[in-house]
């Protein structure tokens, strides 16, 4: 029906995702992108969780500094795209809910897909293989 709201989709990314979406690497799918892209439209938000934010940076600093990650950061949270998701100390508690995961930051992304509802736009073949949440890639 003419009108209507639309429902707006919800992503939570993990660290790769998010750094080959703002290199525009051809490591990110096609799926993947379309994610971002949905965001960018306004169909979707990308929640990006405080531990990507930090593996970002790291990330960023060992391949050499290929992004600002300073303007990148001000560019993130100024988008109506992107979400920041802090860490509360309370989610620790939840961790053995997603047990199947057993690296703790990509134990900490996968939680805060499943506490949102949301998909989780990674190719980590573990998290995939636990599937606790839906993925795209």
């Amino acid at each position: 029906m003419a009108g209507e709201l639309q429902a707006m989709i919800l992503y939570v990314t993990d660290t790769h995702s998010l750094f080959w979406y703002l290199i525009a690497s051809p490591h990110l799918s096609a799926k993947a992108k379309d994610a971002f892209d949905q965001g960018k439209a306004g169909l979707a938000l990308i929640y990006v969780p405080a531990i990507v934010l930090a593996e970002l940076y790291y990330l960023n600093e060992k391949l050499g500094g290929a992004l600002s990650f300073a303007d990148e950061y001000t560019r993130l949270s100024s988008s109506g795209q992107f979400v920041f998701l802090p860490l509360v100390p309370e989610e620790i508690l939840e961790f053995d809910a997603d047990e199947a995961v057993t690296e703790m930051h990509d134990r900490i992304v996968v939680g805060a897909a499943r506490r949102l509802g949301a998909t989780l736009i990674s190719k980590d073949q573990q998290i995939t293989a636990a599937g606790i949440v839906p993925l795209v890639w």
